[in-house]
């Protein structure tokens, strides 16, 4: 095998892993956080996103994952800065709450989270917008 061939191979190669690796990368599943008033998958979401005393969190699916703490609820200001970041570290697509504040929704959008209003219990609301996800309403 002469060089130029050897040179094609490993080029192609390379795009080929690149790609791969790209795809896989931005490939994301969704990842869907509550604000709620308890840590169980079926407690009320809050009405206040940024206070709530939890946030609740489940995967593409409707699996609830963990409860956590939320870290900003006694935060004197810069409450949706800290909850977008938490958000954002955590890797959450969607936020479901029960209002969302103009702050809190520009911070989402500018972090590519979306947001949806709904009341009702976490684990009730995020399998209803699971199936009207998947059938594309």
């Amino acid at each position: 095998m002469n060089m130029r061939s050897m040179q094609t191979i490993f080029l192609s190669t390379v795009v080929v892993l690149l790609v791969a690796i790209t795809t896989g990368v931005t490939a994301q599943t969704m990842k869907i956080a509550v604000p709620a008033t308890g840590s169980e998958k079926n407690s009320l979401i809050s009405e206040k996103t940024g206070r709530a005393p939890f946030f609740l969190f489940f995967d593409e699916k409707g699996n609830f994952i963990e409860a956590m703490k939320n870290p900003a609820k006694d935060q004197s200001g810069g409450i949706s800065r800290t909850v977008v970041a938490l958000l954002s570290d955590k890797n959450v697509t969607m936020i479901i709450a029960g209002s969302i504040g103009d702050k809190m929704k520009q911070a989402l959008t500018d972090h590519h989270i979306n947001f949806v209003n709904k009341t009702g219990t976490a684990d009730d609301a995020v399998k209803t917008i699971i199936q009207k996800t998947i059938k594309g309403e």
